[in-house]
């Protein structure tokens, strides 16, 4: 007999990575936003050619529906495929969010104002840890599944 927290369809891994990577890329998303609004508040820092909501949420959604492929891929194929994704994210995450702080960083090769480093350091940890922490919970967790 099913109840309301049971489903009739069992969701496969690869369609809960997929749909867990949609929606923590949706709530990284609406997190990278406030956090846009509140630094350009605190920092003062009005340029917005590169760094800007439609790149936030072309860079953040796109990347963990991405993020949630490679973990289905990972739990489907790797033995104990989601200790070594949650390994693999965090250090991508290490890895890319330290970048800005390069010298020349922006399309144009002139050196990236420190206020644009501080801005998209926030964006790509939070979008980093997000898809590192929230989408394998997110992907397992029975509630969300009917499981």
């Amino acid at each position: 007999m099913l109840t309301e927290s049971t489903s009739a369809y069992k969701y496969n891994v690869s369609t809960r990575g997929i749909l867990g990577g949609l929606f923590v890329g949706i709530g990284a998303a609406v997190i990278n936003l406030v956090f846009d609004i509140i630094y350009r508040k605190v920092t003062g820092y009005e340029f917005s050619e590169y760094i800007n909501i439609n790149s936030i949420i072309f860079f953040t959604i796109p990347t963990l529906i991405v993020a949630g492929i490679v973990y289905s891929l990972m739990l489907q194929f790797v033995k104990r495929g989601m200790m070594v994704y949650i390994v693999v994210s965090v250090i991508l995450t290490i890895i890319v969010a330290f970048i800005p702080l390069g010298p020349n960083m922006l399309p144009t090769g002139q050196a990236m104002p420190p206020s644009a480093r501080g801005l998209t350091l926030g964006v790509e940890l939070i979008t980093g840890l997000m898809g590192a922490f929230a989408l394998p919970y997110f992907a397992e967790h029975p509630a969300i599944w009917g499981d």
